[in-house]
């Protein structure tokens, strides 16, 4: 069975991603599996004065309530259509976890837009990142319709 691959976050970009991998995944009778990468405070600023314990208490934190908005936002995004969906909050820069999954992939689906900011200045595009570096073909959804 195919597993077409969407990351997601809290941006109005990976909502709409999401959308078209449901339909997607519906289309090729695949298994959707929905990725909301958790960066910890070491993952940005790895020689911080935040000790390991703490930091792995916050990613910790950070990947439960991560597990609880993916839950909420998939049982909303999928309610009364026939797909099989998977979930994965792991913790790492998101381009990184994202192009990981990818391995086991027919598609991976990202929005166009995240976080931006001075993340996206200093991490660059998760989108960009993923076209680049994923190890299956890759669809880009634009944060809003053309």
């Amino acid at each position: 069975m195919d597993r077409i691959v969407v990351g997601l976050d809290e941006s109005e970009g990976s909502h709409r991603a999401l959308e078209w991998a449901i339909e997607e995944a519906g289309l090729r009778d695949a298994t959707l599996r929905a990725v909301h990468a958790v960066p910890s405070s070491q993952t940005y600023f790895p020689y911080s004065a935040v000790g390991f314990e703490d930091a792995q208490r916050r990613a910790e934190e950070a990947q439960q309530e991560a597990q609880q908005a993916l839950d909420k936002l998939l049982a909303e995004a999928t309610a009364g259509k026939d797909v099989t969906v998977e979930r994965a909050t792991p913790v790492g820069l998101p381009a990184d976890e994202l192009v990981r999954e990818s391995r086991d992939a027919e598609l991976l689906v990202v929005g166009s837009r995240g976080r931006g900011g001075f993340r996206g200045l200093l991490l660059g595009s998760v989108s960009q990142q993923v076209v680049q570096h994923a190890h299956c073909p890759v669809v880009v959804i634009p944060a809003e319709a053309r």
